[in-house]
């Protein structure tokens, strides 16, 4: 029992922020990154295994659901797109803001909080000229941004 006590005393009186503070972090990741490989590295061997015990017909039927996934997955894509081109038409917007939209829905969404945002520019634009004419009759859109923030901010 004495020696037991001894050695409890000698481990609690080790300083444990040093030892904490002596962390090696690369050392811990590649150990980390090692075991992830060996990891993979099983899952694969299993999956391989698995394939190779399946019957041909397991193997078709595999192929075929992937097939049919990857079918549904696209013509998933083409009805969102097919809405977006729609939607954009729609609501007079370019097709390429509604790109990262997920759905219809979100299309909508999208379409009408673009529209409240447009607003207010043609609210405050009714009393800027509606054309800005410069050298040789054209439109120079920077003047009316000119026009515009000065009416804005004076």
């Amino acid at each position: 029992m004495a020696e037991e006590q001894v050695q409890e005393v000698t481990t609690e009186e080790e300083p444990q922020g040093e030892a904490k503070a002596k962390t090696d972090w690369k050392a811990e990741a590649r150990k980390w990154e090692a075991l992830a490989k060996k990891g993979k590295a099983a899952e694969d061997e299993l999956a391989k295994l698995k394939e190779a015990q399946m019957t041909e017909q397991e193997k078709a039927n595999a192929r075929a659901e992937k097939a049919e996934a990857e079918l549904a997955e696209m013509k998933a894509e083409q009805k969102r797109l097919a809405d977006a081109r729609e939607i954009a038409a729609k609501h007079a917007v370019p097709v390429q803001l509604l790109e990262f939209c997920a759905d219809a829905d979100a299309m909508e969404r999208f379409c009408e909080v673009f529209r409240e945002v447009q607003q207010p520019v043609h609210a405050i634009g009714s009393s800027i000229p509606a054309r800005i004419v410069r050298d040789g009759g054209k439109a120079d859109p920077r003047d009316a941004f000119v026009a515009f923030a000065e009416q804005t901010f004076k």
